[in-house]
């Protein structure tokens, strides 16, 4: 009985997760984080040009948008976890749609 309830568990967590990843997707949060990026790219490049119409000394640094690092303990943790997961994931299904090319040949 209480294999049933893992099974179940497992199954609605793949599928809970698939939900929040395909609804991500859908409402374009890749794409938006993209196109802010692009936008300070184009910000910057108007300020390149009106500084070189303006005469002033042009250094890249005033241009360049740094990306802020969240690295700490608990992020680290997260991806070496998420990534642990991937493996996992990624070796089950392999061995999954493996044997049932097996069990049909």
């Amino acid at each position: 009985m209480k294999y049933k309830h893992a099974v179940r568990f497992t199954i609605l967590c793949l599928f809970l997760l698939f939900i929040g990843l395909y609804i991500t997707q859908a409402l374009g949060y890749y794409e938006f984080t993209n196109a802010k990026k692009t936008t300070l790219t184009n910000s910057a490049i108007e300020r390149f040009e009106n500084d070189v119409k303006n005469g002033k000394k042009l250094d890249a640094k005033n241009y360049v948008e740094e990306e802020k690092h969240y690295n700490n303990m608990l992020s680290n943790a997260s991806l070496t976890l998420s990534n642990a997961i991937e493996t996992t994931f990624n070796t089950l299904m392999n061995t999954i749609f493996n044997e049932l090319a097996k069990a049909t040949n």
